[in-house]
């Protein structure tokens, strides 16, 4: 008796332990509900989602194997993150009805390491869009001035002869968008809270129909630069540690206030509006489930696979976006290529731009 009782012990204990996993993927669930001024730890546990919730479908596993009930709360922290799961996570076989008329939009960050190298990929990344078919391109950090930008223009402007740019100040690296379509109207979105981060909306006349193209760059998180090195002692590594902490809560406030600004400005938008862009921010986020709202993530509508864009950090994050107004387009095609210009992926998304709204569409053709 003495031994049962002591392995039903042992049992409670260890499931007591195992629910942690389950609460930590809660907190990941508010993380994108609950504003980050006001909840600035959340985040932690939004960034950490992956990981959360690779350890409970390992105890679910574990305690269905057992024949144990507590197998219910890590499966329902599971069932709970459900929409974060869809937004990283698509079946591979899914079936996509094709475009009837196709717009090819296109999202890159192509910013590695300065003016020098970005002059070398112009023309290779150029060739690349022009196959791609690519109707409309937004880039984010291009670059700002002199021969560079010159030659990025030229490249760029053979296929898409329309664009615009912007940028926070003269000789910092700027937001682009090209396109294939004229632009009727443009205006730079300047962020109130001192960031270098710009975002920029454009409307653009597709065949007679105008359509509100974002072209976002939120707060970066700065990462990199204040990375744990392995030359670093204890101290200095556990002071980049707090650095770290400090930088990404107040960037992620920041995010979170431009996150704001670009949600009113599509909720005043009277036409179709595509947004696309780096917001260096998860599926987990308060940025990306404000910005994206009613709108459709094209990942989300029509990936496969594991959708992930930013190359490092062990391919595990998705931050670069593109939504779209579901009435009026649909996505029907989602392509993420390895290239090596960026630490970044271009995300290329195809819609079906019949801008009659796909509800009577259908009443239509019964």
């Amino acid at each position: 008796m003495g031994v049962r009782v002591l392995l039903k012990l042992i049992d409670g204990v260890w499931g007591l332990i195992s629910m942690i996993p389950s609460i930590l993927a809660v907190g990941g669930f508010f993380a994108s509900r609950l504003h980050p001024a006001r909840y600035m730890e959340l985040q932690w546990l939004g960034l950490s989602l992956p990981l959360v919730l690779a350890i409970n479908i390992l105890l679910i596993g574990y305690w269905l194997a057992r024949k144990k009930g507590w197998f219910i709360f890590p499966l329902f922290a599971l069932l709970l993150n459900i929409p974060y799961l869809s937004a990283v996570l698509q079946l591979p076989f899914k079936k996509i009805e094709p475009a009837g008329r196709e717009l090819k939009v296109a999202t890159y960050n192509i910013q590695q390491g300065g003016d020098g190298e970005l002059s070398v990929i112009s023309h290779e990344l150029s060739t690349f869009m022009i196959e791609e078919k690519v109707d409309v391109l937004c880039l984010q950090e291009f670059p700002s001035t002199g021969e560079v930008q010159s030659k990025w223009i030229e490249e760029l402007s053979n296929s898409l002869p329309y664009y615009t740019l912007n940028s926070s100040s003269p000789g910092v690296m700027q937001t682009a968008l090209f396109s294939r379509y004229p632009i009727l109207h443009s205006q730079s979105i300047i962020f109130p809270d001192g960031s270098c981060n710009r975002a920029m909306w454009a409307d653009l006349d597709i065949d007679g129909q105008v359509v509100k193209v974002f072209n976002t760059h939120l707060q970066t998180t700065n990462l990199n630069q204040h990375r744990i090195r392995p030359s670093d002692n204890i101290d200095r590594a556990a002071s980049r540690i707090i650095q770290i902490k400090d930088m990404m809560n107040e960037n992620g406030v920041i995010r979170a206030q431009q996150a704001d600004i670009i949600r009113k400005l599509i909720d005043e938008s009277a036409s179709p509006v595509i947004v696309c862009g780096d917001f260096n921010d998860t599926p987990a986020s308060y940025a990306y489930r404000t910005i994206k709202g009613k709108l459709k993530d094209s990942f989300r509508s029509c990936g496969k696979g594991y959708g992930y864009t930013y190359r490092y950090l062990r391919k595990l994050f998705r931050i670069d976006y593109i939504f779209y107004s579901g009435d009026k387009l649909r996505g029907t095609r989602y392509y993420s290529p390895e290239l090596e210009y960026s630490d970044h992926k271009p995300v290329i998304v195809t819609l079906d731009v019949d801008f009659m709204p796909f509800s009577s569409r259908e009443r239509n053709r019964k």
